[in-house]
């Protein structure tokens, strides 16, 4: 009886044995199938992702270098044959063409406006005259402001700091003087000419109005609405519904955005409230009431701020600031520095010429030629 209780238990074990061998066989030709099978889906995926696979990528490569090629073909500069950063010249005769090729040559784009491209060279110039190696790794504007990145020796630095505060004056389309200006949320420098094209500027016809060399008929237009209110309560965009047959690049889905900085825009908006019955709205009445600006002269006051030189009424200024127990000094000064202002930059030069408002007959200078001369814009 014992033996064969031994010999049963012996036959398990063999049989136990077989089973768990048998089993991790099993296991040990799934996995390799299920890796065969990886491999096999990730073969085609390497060789998509290996540049000698792929024609888009190599082509497009070529494309990019062909067009380098072809941009310096015809042009005359310093470096035209230069292949190396070590044998780029810089010196008095070096161009905006010698510009470029020093980003080529350090791997990067300039991301910069063509009017910011004197300023450039001149420091180049200036760090080359310094000890400077040549190496820059970025080159472009970040909130009006331009920005070089290069070595950090102290030296260098607070030469390209120097540049960096001068370029807060220059155009950033021309290169001619410019100031800080806000516009569809950015900061960027212009001079009044370029500010004045990007603002944009509304005509008034009998049978429609013109914004942004496009046409708009009365009869086409469907409803409007106002959008982006701040905290003073005021929109900055007026939106424009038309019917199915206007289309154009500045209508998305039936609606144009139109910004209050727009020349015109309170005159566009007072037509709207008297003709439609539709644009009938507490906001909107605001604007059938424009006063002469104090400022500038010109009859473009909408709410508290002109559209023409877009400087607040004295009122507003100080209750803005917080200073609403001001002194008539005060409003005096205000008043005065913003008229200053104005002629320094140009507005007047470019108003009268464009003649989009009516003129106070009225008008009166608080600046004497004196102070004129020696305010200081920037």
């Amino acid at each position: 009886m014992l033996i064969s209780t031994v010999f049963t238990i012996i036959i398990l074990i063999v049989f136990v044995s077989i089973a768990i061998v048998t089993s991790k066989e099993m296991s040990k030709n799934k996995e390799k199938d299920e890796d065969e099978n990886l491999i096999d889906d990730f073969h085609p995926l390497v060789e998509r992702h290996t540049i000698t696979a792929d024609p888009i990528l190599s082509e497009t490569h070529y494309q990019k270098k062909t067009q380098r090629e072809d941009f310096y073909q015809d042009a005359d500069f310093v470096n035209k044959g230069c292949q190396s950063l070590n044998d780029f010249v810089i010196n008095d005769d070096i161009n905006v063409f010698d510009l470029k090729k020093l980003a080529d040559l350090n791997g990067i784009s300039l991301q910069i406006h063509e009017g910011w491209y004197s300023l450039v060279i001149k420091l180049i110039k200036e760090l080359h005259a310094n000890g400077w190696d040549k190496r820059v790794y970025c080159i472009k504007t970040k909130y009006a402001f331009l920005e070089f990145y290069a070595s950090n020796e102290e030296h260098l630095q607070k030469i390209i700091q120097g540049y960096g505060f001068a370029s807060q004056s220059v155009c950033e389309t021309c290169g001619e003087r410019g100031e800080m200006r806000y516009y569809s949320g950015w900061d960027y420098i212009d001079c009044r000419k370029h500010y004045l094209e990007k603002r944009g500027k509304i005509t008034l016809e009998n049978e429609g109005f013109w914004y942004e060399d496009f046409f708009y008929q009365w009869n086409t237009i469907i409803d409007r609405s106002f959008e982006e209110a701040n905290y003073f309560g005021q929109y900055k965009t007026l939106v424009i519904k038309f019917d199915n047959a206007i289309q154009n690049e500045r209508i998305i889905y039936g609606r144009l955005s139109i910004s209050k900085s727009t020349l015109g825009f309170g005159s566009l908006v007072d037509y709207l409230s008297k003709n439609f019955y539709r644009s009938k709205h507490s906001y909107i009445a605001k604007f059938e009431n424009v006063e002469f600006c104090e400022i500038c002269g010109y009859k473009a006051v909408y709410i508290d701020q002109c559209e023409c030189c877009e400087n607040y009424t004295r009122e507003s200024y100080f209750k803005r600031s917080g200073n609403e127990e001001h002194t008539a000094e005060e409003k005096q000064e205000y008043i005065k520095d913003c008229q200053i202002s104005w002629i320094k930059d140009e507005g007047e030069i470019y108003e009268a010429k464009q003649n989009n408002y009516t003129k106070n007959p009225s008008y009166k200078v608080l600046y004497n030629v004196e102070e004129l001369n020696n305010w200081d814009l920037d």
